[in-house]
């Protein structure tokens, strides 16, 4: 009798495993910050987008009865360092010439959100082919309403070799944004020359005893301006002031060259009494660049060394 007691207590225990309720299934999409499914035919799949350090990675998943399988490695997209980073429009899906595309954007601040770069990217899910249009330019609104902007400037889509469906149809989503707007091109290099300036001298109307000097391409609309400007002219070189983008530029032109040279910019003045604003500049020689501000009854006199780029207050 207590043979048998033993021997069913022991088929018992074998069965318990058997009998336990089976763990749920780990589903590898939880790690995903975005998500979109869809469907062909009775197939379903996921696509799952993740933002880390530097990158992005977008993960390809099919059902496979009642798991979530990956298809292959996840596809990653580098991102440039910048001050911070907003995911703008988060993830979806598009179809272009029978082909399907997962479609992600993002957006890069810099200088406190003064100046902005928007990307958007196509990526083939069948592929893992990519293509990406960036927008570069300065933020018309104010960067207290980030993630919320309004970028003019410039398109990468002139620096692209070849072209494509999908580029075409980013092509059309950037001209169809009324979050970007388009700078003429000969307007966008004068930006691009003034902001390369202020970088290199940032002390400018401060302490500082050297400056460096920028160039202004001919096509610019700097130079443009700089040809129906009064110039002042000393030996081989022409001077004028342009007041443009909101900047006071000091432009000089080698004549023996015919090369333009940014040598000064400033925000132009608005208020002449709490500001100093550019009242005259001249050649004291036929390397030093005179300077005459104000502000208020406040006078200052600024020399710009153009062989040994020094300045002289």
């Amino acid at each position: 009798m207590l043979n048998r007691l033993f021997a069913a207590l022991a088929l018992a225990a074998l069965c318990l495993p058997a009998m336990a309720a089976k763990k749920p299934v780990a589903d590898p999409r939880e790690g995903c910050q975005y998500k979109v499914e869809y469907q062909e035919g009775k197939k379903l799949y996921t696509v799952g987008l993740t933002y880390g350090e530097g990158e992005a990675a977008i993960t390809h998943f099919r059902l496979a009865g009642r798991k979530w399988l990956a298809m292959g490695d996840p596809i990653i997209l580098g991102i440039d360092p910048s001050d911070q980073l907003f995911t703008t429009d988060s993830l979806g899906l598009v179809t272009i010439d029978g082909q399907k595309y997962a479609l992600i954007s993002y957006l890069r601040s810099f200088d406190g959100g003064k100046e902005l770069s928007y990307a958007v990217s196509l990526i083939g899910l069948a592929d893992a082919s990519v293509e990406t249009v960036g927008f570069d330019g300065r933020n018309l609104l104010d960067p207290s309403v980030l993630p919320d902007f309004k970028i003019e400037g410039m398109s990468s889509l002139g620096f692209a070799v070849n072209p494509s469906p999908a580029l075409d149809w980013l092509s059309a989503l950037i001209a169809s944004d009324s979050r970007l707007v388009v700078l003429p091109e000969d307007v966008y290099m004068t930006d691009k020359a003034i902001e390369w300036w202020l970088e290199n001298n940032p002390g400018a109307m401060g302490s500082a005893k050297r400056f460096e000097i920028g160039s202004v391409p001919a096509e610019s609309s700097l130079a443009a301006a700089f040809k129906t400007a009064r110039k002042e002219a000393k030996g081989k070189y022409q001077c004028a002031a342009v007041d443009t983008r909101g900047y006071t530029s000091l432009v000089v032109r080698n004549t023996s060259s015919g090369n333009y040279m940014l040598v000064w910019a400033v925000p132009a003045c608005t208020n002449r009494a709490t500001q100093w604003y550019l009242k005259n500049f001249y050649f004291e020689n036929e390397t030093t660049l005179a300077m005459i501000y104000y502000k208020g009854s406040s006078m200052a006199k600024i020399r710009l060394n153009l062989a040994g780029k020094t300045i002289l207050r």
